[in-house]
């Protein structure tokens, strides 16, 4: 990378080096109430500037939330301008990202005739940077007007050519494949024109970890929560193969239960880094040893690359599994569960 730019690597790293700590974890999942867990992130991290101006006392979960998404964002944009980096494309990567997600929360809330309810879960802090209208987004009231929103921007032509049932109602699932697939091909096209040689290389093993472990995921649930059979399970997967072979998934995906998915999948590369491969573990279990996996291949990137792209990208994914364990432990403080069942949602970095 050029020499210059190793002033942003310095401040991804330190940036990064302000994250919750395990005591910081300790501290929240002994709170009572979601208010004193917005005091504690207030008044003890580095979330007290996010949270400076809020009433802790009556602060709603939704909003609590939506102001963390809204710093775990800025990090992003102040790391970007650090540099001025924001004007090269692949630094683009989480703005685009976002702006699929809203998409989806769109599809989906339209499907349960919930348009209202989008509305209240948009991010509010992504109306004046997304590529399309979000409030004619939310206004939307069908798919056909949907599409018309996003004409034009890349997603219409993801999306045009995917009709809706008989019914009305849209093949949420096919669109969301669609637009992730167009995502990691962006994310993959992006990083080989910008980057190349060690960069490169590593930027491409963290896109390809992060496909295998979204495939691994969903294939798992399908085939645990719906008996799914492997053509159902192909026909839902991203179309990308990183460590592991279109033969090894295949074989994955053909296997008859859970526990013989587990069973194979320890012996491939995943399951020896992977801390526990038990057959019977419960399918939170199974996720969460699949992002420790992913949290140590960014963290190992974050500590040894010398480039800008590949220390952002990573810090971004370690940022928003923090961002995924705070909420974790605000919904599990919100129905009183117990510090032993956050603790098994949780991935401390």
């Amino acid at each position: 990378m050029n020499a210059e730019l190793n002033a942003t690597v310095a401040k991804v790293r330190a940036v990064y080096g302000k994250r919750l700590t395990d005591s910081d974890y300790a501290e929240l999942e002994s709170r009572k109430t979601v208010g004193e867990a917005a005091e504690y992130l207030k008044k003890n991290t580095y979330y007290s500037d996010a949270l400076a101006n809020v009433d802790a006392s009556s602060v709603h979960r939704g909003f609590l939330e939506s102001l963390l998404h809204r710093a775990y964002y800025d990090r992003y944009e102040k790391l970007c301008r650090f540099q001025n980096l924001n004007d090269k494309p692949f630094y683009n990567f989480l703005l685009i990202r976002s702006e699929i997600r809203e998409l989806l929360k769109a599809l989906l809330f339209l499907n349960n005739d919930e348009k209202d309810v989008y509305i209240e879960s948009m991010h509010a802090h992504l109306l004046r940077k997304a590529r399309f209208d979000m409030i004619e987004l939310a206004k939307a009231p069908g798919y056909d007007a949907l599409l018309q929103v996003i004409r034009h921007t890349p997603y219409y032509n993801v999306l045009k050519g995917i009709e809706p049932f008989k019914d009305g109602h849209i093949p949420y699932t096919k669109c969301e494949v669609a637009l992730r697939t167009y995502y990691h091909k962006w994310l993959f096209d992006t990083a080989e024109k910008e980057l190349s040689g060690n960069a490169g290389a590593a930027l491409s093993d963290q896109i390809k970890i992060q496909v295998d472990v979204i495939n691994l995921i969903n294939a798992y649930r399908m085939k645990k929560f719906f008996s799914a059979g492997a053509d159902e399970i192909r026909s839902k997967m991203l179309p990308f193969y990183g460590k592991l072979s279109k033969e090894k998934q295949n074989l994955l995906f053909e296997t008859r239960t859970p526990e013989e998915f587990i069973h194979m999948l320890a012996g491939t590369v995943y399951g020896r880094r992977m801390e526990l491969t038990d057959e019977n573990m419960s399918s939170e279990q199974f996720e969460k040893e699949l992002i420790k996996m992913r949290c140590t291949a960014a963290k190992r990137s974050l500590t040894f690359s010398d480039n800008a792209a590949v220390s952002i990208y990573s810090y971004m994914y370690l940022s928003e599994v923090e961002f995924s364990n705070i909420i974790s432990i605000i919904e599990s403080i919100r129905y009183n569960k117990s510090v032993s069942y956050m603790e098994n949602l949780i991935v401390k970095l």
